[in-house]
C-alpha cells in the first residue's frame, strides 16, 4: 500500500533510470559488437590450428624435400 502512496513521488525517477540505462546499453552496444566479434574470430582462428596441427608434420617434410630438391645439382642443371 505504501508503494502506491509513493509511485507518483517515484515514477519521474524510475523513468530516469530507464533513460540511463537505456542510454548507457546504446553507448555500450558498438564495444560489446566488437568484443563479440574479436571472440569469434579468435575462435575461427583456434579451430583452424587445431585442424590444421596434426597436418605440421607432413607439411615440414614437404618443405624440406622441396628445399633439398630446389638446391640439389641435378635441379640446376637445366634452369627453368
Amino acid at each position: 500500500m505504501l508503494c502506491l502512496l509513493f509511485f507518483p513521488f517515484l515514477f519521474p525517477f524510475y523513468l530516469l533510470r530507464l533513460v540511463f540505462k537505456l542510454v548507457f546499453g546504446l553507448l555500450m552496444l558498438p564495444f560489446i559488437l566488437l568484443f563479440v566479434a574479436g571472440v569469434v574470430i579468435f575462435a575461427v582462428f583456434s579451430a583452424l590450428f587445431a585442424i590444421f596441427l596434426p597436418l605440421l608434420p607432413f607439411a615440414l617434410i614437404g618443405l624440406a624435400i622441396w628445399a633439398l630438391m630446389r638446391h640439389s645439382r641435378a635441379a640446376t642443371v637445366y634452369p627453368n
